[in-house]
């Protein structure tokens, strides 16, 4: 059975901006409070209850008040638990926004489709909770106002949700990457009526804008914004403060266990990761919403799209 929620005091913070407030504080330097956490009390749902094969774990992160609430479905990237991006649903949801956070089956092995798929599964499974007997969210949940946001390869599978479900209502894309190293082939084409925020970071290795995240762009027909972050790491919007490092996303991973299951998983082109490493995981969470992040503009961005 589903366990009680957890609820959180959170401190008032302004309330979601309107555009042209956005486009002004975007514009110049982030406004001190533009990642501040939001005026709802947020509570917490283990929803094992929701899993399916595609996410064998999932939380959601709930405003303990308020009704016609949209929704947001987040996963990670290569390696990466479900802990990774978890940042970003305590500021959703004190924002008035439902978030679950999702972790995938094989995530050393799981490529864009994998995570399009899981994305899609939990975000219909999170709709459950509106008409789930005893459920916090039952009756609360705006079904027409579903989105979805994924990190790395995850921001390579929310771009193909929105391809298979025009339904979505937008797509947050932080630093993605498409899968062509692992010997995946991107679409042609992508969503041409999902709205997509693409966040990414000058100085990503892992994921160079140039190669990824700009050609995601050219590629998509929809309402499209790409927000680069001058010196942005590939792990730099774990979290809406956009600050986040890598070593808080690998914080307690052995650097040889990373390198030896990439390796794995890049010789095989995706396919398998031979004897995969338990401390070669990426399982840290960074980037947590706080007023004074110096580009708390990130989470001011993706909260306003």
């Amino acid at each position: 059975p589903p366990r009680a929620p957890a609820c959180t005091d959170r401190a008032a913070a302004p309330t979601r901006p309107d555009a042209m407030k956005l486009a002004d504080e975007t514009a110049a330097a982030p406004s001190s409070a533009s990642c501040a956490l939001g005026p709802h009390r947020v509570c917490t749902l283990d929803a094992q209850h929701l899993c399916a094969p595609t996410f064998p774990s999932a939380t959601i992160y709930y405003p303990e008040s308020g009704t016609r609430l949209p929704s947001i479905v987040i996963v990670g990237g290569w390696g990466c638990g479900e802990q990774v991006q978890a940042a970003w649903a305590p500021f959703y949801a004190s924002h008035g926004i439902v978030a679950m956070t999702i972790g995938t089956p094989a995530p050393l092995t799981d490529m864009c489709e994998e995570r399009a798929r899981a994305l899609l599964d939990a975000s219909a499974a999170l709709q459950d909770e509106n008409a789930r007997e005893g459920s916090a969210l039952v009756g609360r949940l705006d079904a027409s106002s579903r989105a979805v946001q994924g990190y790395s390869l995850g921001g390579g599978g929310a771009q193909l949700a929105a391809l298979r479900d025009p339904t979505l209502k937008c797509v947050v894309a932080i630093c993605p990457d498409d899968g062509g190293v692992f010997g995946r082939k991107p679409p042609a084409e992508l969503s041409p009526s999902v709205p997509v925020l693409f966040l990414c970071g000058e100085k990503d290795t892992d994921a160079p804008p140039q190669s990824h995240a700009w050609k995601h762009y050219q590629k998509t027909g929809a309402a499209k914004l790409l927000f680069e972050v001058q010196g942005g790491c590939h792990y730099f919007a774990n979290g809406p403060a956009g600050d986040a490092t890598e070593a808080e996303a690998t914080r307690g991973a052995c650097d040889e266990a990373l390198l030896c299951n990439c390796l794995g998983v890049l010789v095989s082109r995706g396919a398998c990761a031979p004897c995969p490493c338990s401390f070669g995981m990426v399982l840290g969470s960074g980037g947590h919403a706080r007023a004074d992040a110096p580009r708390g503009a990130v989470g001011l961005l993706a909260l306003a799209w």
